[in-house]
């Protein structure tokens, strides 16, 4: 498999665990939508620690995946 490239915004490279970052945060803003709307937010016992566990989780799964 390649190895993603950098993006050039405005003569700035843009380092491709930027763009995992990023798209790791949308994801994580879909998710957190649902879980909202489904009522399974207070299943968790510290809610902000459980969405830092899964935004690290998505991170590492997009950056497992370009390897």
């Amino acid at each position: 498999m390649r190895a993603p490239r950098d993006i050039e915004l405005g003569g700035v490279l843009i380092d491709p665990f930027v763009r995992c970052l990023f798209l790791a945060l949308i994801i994580l803003i879909v998710i957190r939508f649902v879980v909202g709307r489904l009522g399974l937010r207070s299943m968790f016992a510290n809610p902000p620690l459980a969405e830092a566990a899964l935004y690290v989780c998505i991170l590492v799964g997009l950056m497992a995946s370009w390897i």
